[in-house]
């Protein structure tokens, strides 16, 4: 168990090195993009709807192959017929993805009326939607074979690229908010042609019929379950826009904040994209049902450790950050933070719980599953934005979030039940909530006292889970013995060794 947990952190970190350095550049960039000279308040809300309308289709398109590419990747493992499985996927998602953006070009005029966005920005919109479904399917071919170094090389040529356009398209050209989409979707482009070119052994255009039938059964249930979590993470943007009362200008500033919120949020997403990159593959890997059972309760307790940690860490900083770096018409972004992030998590936690319906492969109640949760969502969203603007859509989030994981998980228990430790998640999670009010109620949100406390809080996080009895005796003992190996630079004397095996024997008769 203790190998299997360090090898999926290992993984995950590896995996998630080029989301944290792609994350934390968008946040600390976002002072920069939210200066009225560079990108309007306006036009910062117009890019998030084009992204989150370029999500939508991006789920449409792919009929949940990419998804299916993986799964039967793992049940076909042979050299042959995992190329075979592949080249089927990449031909099927490219004929999809080719006709979806041609109609969308021939459509273009009422797609940027639709959306209230200019045509400009729907056509890189549509350029970004092609290529950005190409590239999960290539780089997804490095997650198949267990190759995170590989995957993290053409990330980091990704973000590099896309940083430096980025930057000369907004700052210097002032392009603004095409500057903005531009600089994003031009590292794809180039960074997926190297792809092709690297992994030319494994892409091609050649499709198994029978075999594509067969991954379609099992997708298509999928893609509306798909719609369903696109509009549980990006429908708000559009209800915002829509829903909040003013102006369309006014819609659009009230928007931009929000965006600038989810940005900022996105920096629990840096855990979250790490472990979902790595934790579908790495649960699909451990064969013995019983074995994986047990993992998959470890897991899930002491992920939720960490992300309760990470959400404090985060809503303890979030708030002088705006405060000292942005103006205070991005300050109504400062509440909305906590619950955004809140929604994350519960959505990582999803993640964890569902992975027994793609275990057993019965995927026929996940539309409904995520469907519901997604009513809820948006329900709650034409009751709540008006009424308290984007606090309200927060709040919404939240309460979609809660039915998705409730719903998911006795969804997965009904074709492969797992004994999860619900008394202790439960107990992270009040204790994050208390913390989370105290930074946002109570704590000033700059000056040397406040930003002190806020440093406080989240260090002494941690200690707080001992007190509360969440971290059992037999961790605390396995945490003592690292914390032995790390103050210790010379181990492997006799006497070493039997105090780490005393210590491992202890910690191993410690309850859990």
């Amino acid at each position: 168990m203790g190998a299997r947990l360090r090898q999926l952190a290992g993984q995950s970190f590896v995996y998630g090195l080029g989301g944290i350095v792609s994350k934390l550049v968008g946040i600390f960039l976002l002072p920069i993009y939210t200066k009225p000279e560079y990108v309007s308040q306006a036009g910062f809300g117009q890019v998030e709807t084009v992204m989150a309308a370029s999500s939508l289709a991006s789920i449409v398109c792919q009929f949940g192959l990419t998804t299916a590419m993986f799964r039967f990747c793992w049940d076909h493992r042979e050299p042959d017929s995992r190329r075979r499985t592949i080249r089927t996927a990449f031909t099927a998602v490219m004929v999809l993805s080719t006709i979806a953006t041609l109609a969308g070009v021939v459509a273009i005029d009422p797609i940027s009326s639709g959306l209230e966005v200019t045509r400009e920005l729907a056509l890189i919109g549509l350029a970004g939607l092609w290529v950005t479904i190409q590239y999960t399917i290539v780089t997804g071919i490095y997650r198949i074979e267990q190759r995170p170094t590989a995957f993290i090389v053409y990330s980091f040529i990704n973000i590099a690229i896309t940083i430096v356009l980025s930057i000369v398209l907004v700052i210097p050209l002032r392009m603004g908010a095409a500057g903005i989409m531009l600089g994003n979707f031009s590292g794809t482009y180039l960074t997926y042609f190297l792809l092709l070119y690297a992994r030319r052994d494994m892409v091609g255009f050649t499709i198994n019929w029978s075999l594509l039938r067969q991954m379609l059964v099992f997708s298509l249930p999928l893609m509306p379950s798909g719609v369903a979590l696109w509009a549980l993470n990006l429908a708000d943007r559009v209800q915002v826009q829509r829903l909040t009362p003013g102006t369309q200008l006014e819609r659009s500033a009230q928007l931009g904040t929000y965006s600038a919120a989810n940005k900022i949020a996105l920096g629990i997403m840096l855990i979250i994209s790490a472990f979902q990159t790595a934790w579908i593959p790495f649960a699909n890997l451990i064969i013995d049902d019983g074995d994986a059972k047990r993992t998959y309760r470890a897991v899930l307790t002491y992920w939720s450790m960490v992300m309760a940690w990470g959400v404090v860490a985060i809503t303890a900083l979030s708030t002088p950050y705006i405060h000292l770096t942005m103006n205070p018409d991005w300050f109504g972004a400062v509440p909305v933070v906590p619950l955004l992030m809140s929604g994350s998590v519960l959505y990582g936690a999803y993640y964890i719980l569902n992975i027994g319906v793609n275990r057993s492969k019965r995927t026929k109640m996940t539309p409904l599953v995520t469907g519901s949760a997604a009513a809820v969502n948006i329900g709650l969203n034409f009751w709540m934005i008006p009424k308290w603007g984007i606090l309200g859509a927060g709040w919404s989030t939240v309460a979609g979030f809660s039915v998705l994981v409730v719903l998911g998980w006795r969804n997965a228990q009904a074709s492969y039940p797992v004994s999860y430790d619900f008394k202790r998640v439960l107990r992270v999670v009040a204790l994050a909530v208390l913390f989370m009010v105290v930074l946002v109620e109570l704590v000033p949100p700059v000056g040397i006292a406040g930003i002190g406390l806020r440093l406080l809080l989240v260090a002494i996080f941690p200690l707080a889970l001992v007190v509360a009895g969440v971290v059992t005796p037999g961790e605390r003992t396995k945490i003592i013995a690292l914390a032995r190996r790390i103050r210790s630079p010379q181990r492997g004397n006799k006497a070493d060794l039997e105090e780490e095996l005393e210590i491992e024997r202890e910690s191993e008769e410690a309850p859990l």
